[in-house]
């Protein structure tokens, strides 16, 4: 099946509260998580919220990968979504749950822009991984 991108859904559990409150931390992971995946980073934009939480997206050349933190959940929400062959999100899914110390993991991945059969130039998308649940924590 040919896709135009992968786009993984995430959910992070058991986080470190103080690094999802901190926007300086979570702006320079996401870097970090677009660079593992071997992506291209054209723009970031990061918000605090007061009195916790982080929301943010980088802008990526193959798409994007976002984040929304709630810390007195120890939870964070993320969208990593590349475009190309020469990327790979579930390496930037990975360095995220590493450097925000989650021990649950949640993901679902769809493979988008697929060209559906009718040969109408209309796409679709296509869940390749449903629910996929790993703990994260050392053995």
């Amino acid at each position: 099946m040919k896709a135009l991108g992968t786009h993984i859904v995430c959910e992070l559990s058991g986080c470190d509260p103080a690094t999802l409150t901190n926007v300086d931390a979570v702006r320079e992971m996401m870097i970090g998580a677009a660079k593992a995946s071997r992506a291209t980073v054209m723009e970031v934009a990061f918000h605090r919220f007061q009195p916790q939480g982080v929301s943010g997206v980088v802008v990526l050349a193959e798409s994007h990968i976002s984040i929304h933190t709630w810390p007195e959940k120890g939870y964070a929400a993320m969208d990593f979504y590349t475009c190309g062959d020469h990327t790979d999100p579930w390496l930037a899914c990975e360095h995220a749950a590493k450097l925000l110390s989650a021990d649950h993991m949640v993901t679902s991945e769809f493979k988008r822009g697929v060209l559906e059969s009718r040969g109408d130039n209309q796409f679709t998308h296509v869940v390749s991984t449903d629910h996929d649940t790993r703990s994260l924590s050392a053995a």
